[in-house]
């Protein structure tokens, strides 16, 4: 016989990007819960960036949680909707919308949202300054490096696996 285990999971923790030093380096779920909790008001967010597989898609977390991307979306479209001004860039690996919501993509460009694409190789940089947080990428159609200055930097964490380590000793495992 055979047994499944669907212990669910988490948001993953991350040092990247600066993550834990800075108060503005956030995670696209506690920007969610922010929003929900009216202690962000997104209409108040003038400049947003976005980095996604923040920690994942390399060792030791070499996977793609599948659900980032599409938050990261959800995210920008609705500041978007609460101030059309709002400076948004999403620095991405590889844009994973799927079927339907691919549309998102699509209305998230159309509303003026930056996408730059990097790789490991060409990750971000951030620098927390007094007044402003300055992410330096490289832009890859263009071969340069821009500077994108932001009020906020919301990382894509992905999720990982929750703590089942009792429940999987009481399988024998």
């Amino acid at each position: 016989g055979a047994v499944i285990l669907a212990t669910g999971g988490r948001q993953a923790e991350t040092e990247a990007f600066g993550r834990g030093t800075d108060s503005r380096i956030i995670t696209q779920q506690e920007l969610e819960s922010r929003i929900r909790e009216k202690k962000l008001d997104p209409g108040q967010i003038n400049s947003m960036c976005m980095i996604l597989c923040a920690g994942t898609r390399q060792p030791p977390k070499n996977y793609c949680s599948r659900i980032c991307c599409v938050s990261a979306l959800k995210h920008a479209l609705h500041v978007k909707e609460k101030n059309p001004k709002a400076g948004i860039y999403v620095l991405y690996r590889d844009m994973m919308a799927y079927g339907f919501l691919e549309a998102w993509f699509t209305r998230a460009r159309k509303a003026g949202v930056i996408f730059i694409a990097y790789t490991p190789e060409t990750a971000p940089e951030v620098s927390a300054q007094q007044d402003v947080l300055r992410i330096t990428a490289t832009e890859p159609v263009l071969q340069r490096e821009v500077e994108i200055s932001a009020d906020l930097l919301v990382l894509a964490t992905g999720i990982e696996p929750a703590e089942c380590g009792a429940l999987a000793r009481s399988f024998g495992a």
